[in-house]
């Protein structure tokens, strides 16, 4: 046996399917209302920059033959512009399907399947907690507190991965922990499969695999009458092929960056050195990116789950010692992950997400399982009206966050957009019978896909020293690289013109709105 007195799932009744059901629809409901309205929306706000390489990806593939296996962008910077970059199924998903309805349908389709694994997320979170305590209201609170996170809402519902990993994640897990009350080898393996399709699109998440591998094998070990003979090499053989495909892929994504010349997707540590940055990294955390990662009542929630864990304590290690192994192995890999990549959370409000986001929401359905379990013998009616005034009170707010994030005016992070300068790009050159194959040089943006995804055109995004920037070597970058036109916001042209008098005598101007200028160089460029 996985314990001595495991927690079994409750007898199903006949209303099951039904609330199931119930639970599928509102989640359903829940994720429309919040991603509908910004379906079909190109990156923007907070790190647009991060959203546009990967929505890229997605244009690559489209326009490159759907190549799986050589993923591309926009950007001229690398060689055939192929990026090194984890395992890329969904933008390869979203140009598979606009293969069929069309190029247009990239984006939509991109967010439609970053929000239907968010959905997922919720989904089995409710069932988590529901086949554990009948009790429909309960079930509802961790996926509800999931989408309420402001961090996780706003980065589900468009292009980054980081997300995606952790709903995956949190599917792995139901599967996982499954597994411990049913003993059907299959939940396992398919816990182990999904840890691993998590890990390979996110290799932070990858804490989870070995937490849940370390654990089965070291069961496995301990314990060799629990499983058949043919059941424990079949786990040695998902146990190698899982990492062995992490691994892999890693070493493959190496290979295209250092053979492509591509630096474009982080594949390094960036630890902290110094108690000097700790302190930095750690005050941005406090003072900005903690009102992102959750709402205050959510912290509540967290410390309530937590309180309630450790007062069940002996309840919880007797009957889900698999789940509690989980959250403390997620724990220290987490803690490692972070000494690792330290760095990355001054500036990256996402980077929580794939290692900490399913440790923390499962530690919220765990503790929910347990307060539930213990307010059995409470009148229903006060039951629903406690875990619904949690719903409540974690949902409106969190939608209200959410809104209030996707806003145009979100200080003090929408100052900081830079993408309102390029909204209606494509649609202008392709007015002024600008082929979509030519290819851009944009001048005084520093993000390497965003501008390119704006004005739907290969190219090469340059940003250098102004002050030495004069026309001649604008000219002499774009003959180098082969580029038909070069754009610019209005206040780097009106810098450029006052610096360098021969800007317009060198360029001819062929499109000007408020917004942008549109300069021809002196020379027919190459075709690419």
């Amino acid at each position: 046996m996985l314990a001595s007195s495991p927690a079994p799932i409750l007898p199903a009744s006949g209303s099951d399917r039904a609330y199931r059901l119930l639970a599928g629809s509102f989640f359903l409901v829940l994720v429309l209302v919040y991603y509908l309205p910004s379906l079909c929306w190109l990156p923007r706000g907070i790190h647009a920059w991060a959203q546009a390489d990967r929505l890229a990806l997605a244009f690559g593939f489209y326009d490159h033959g759907l190549n799986f296996f050589r993923p591309h962008t926009l950007t001229l910077s690398s060689i055939d512009e192929v990026a090194g970059v984890e395992f890329p199924l969904l933008p390869y998903l979203a140009a598979l399907g606009a293969k069929v309805l069309g190029r247009g349908a990239v984006v939509p389709l991109y967010r439609l399947l970053t929000g239907a694994t968010a959905w997922l997320a919720y989904y089995y979170l409710f069932r988590l907690v529901f086949e554990r305590t009948r009790q429909v209201a309960a079930a509802l609170v961790p996926g509800v507190f999931l989408a309420a996170s402001p961090v996780f809402a706003y980065y589900a519902g468009n292009f980054l991965p980081d997300p995606v990993g952790a709903a995956l994640v949190v599917v792995a897990a139901y599967y996982l922990l499954r597994y411990q009350l049913t003993h059907r080898f299959g939940d396992l393996a398919g816990a182990i499969a999904l840890f691993t399709l998590a890990a390979l699109i996110k290799v932070s998440t990858g804490i989870y695999l070995i937490a849940a591998l370390g654990t089965f094998l070291l069961w496995a070990y301990l314990q060799p009458a629990a499983l058949t003979l043919r059941q424990r090499k079949l786990l040695l053989l998902l146990a190698g092929a899982s990492l062995g495909a992490v691994v892999s892929y890693t070493f493959y994504n190496q290979y295209l960056n250092q053979t492509y010349n591509s630096d474009l997707f982080l594949a390094e540590p960036r630890p902290l050195t110094t108690m000097a940055e700790y302190d930095m990294v750690m005050r941005r955390i406090r003072e900005s990116w903690s009102h992102e990662y959750f709402m205050p009542f959510q912290y509540q929630v967290l410390v309530a789950s937590l309180l309630v864990c450790v007062v069940s304590l002996g309840r919880v290690l007797r009957t889900e010692w698999i789940w509690a192994a989980q959250l403390g192995l997620a724990t220290v890999g987490g803690l490692l992950f972070f000494k690792l990549m330290g760095a990355q959370f001054f500036h990256h409000d996402y980077y929580v997400i794939a290692p900490f986001w399913p440790g923390l929401v499962l530690l919220v359905a765990l503790g929910i399982t347990q307060l539930a379990l213990r307010l059995g013998r409470l009148p229903r009616l006060a039951r629903h009206f406690l875990f619904g005034g949690v719903v409540l009170g974690l949902l409106i707010p969190g939608l209200r966050k959410y809104r209030a994030r996707m806003s145009d005016s979100y200080l003090p992070f929408s100052a900081d957009y830079n993408y309102r300068w390029m909204q209606g790009g494509a649609a202008r050159l392709a007015a002024a019978g600008v082929p979509t194959s030519a290819t851009i040089l944009l001048v005084g943006d520093g993000a390497p896909n965003l501008g390119l995804i704006y004005f739907d055109r290969r190219g090469l995004v340059w940003n250098p020293d102004r002050n030495q920037l004069p026309p001649s070597a604008l000219v002499q970058k774009m003959t180098e690289v082969g580029l038909d036109y070069l754009i610019m916001n209005q206040a780097v042209f009106q810098e450029m013109r006052a610096r360098y008098p021969d800007l317009l005598t060198t360029f001819s101007s062929f499109i000007a709105t408020g917004q942008y200028v549109v300069l021809k160089p002196p020379y027919l460029a190459p075709h690419w």
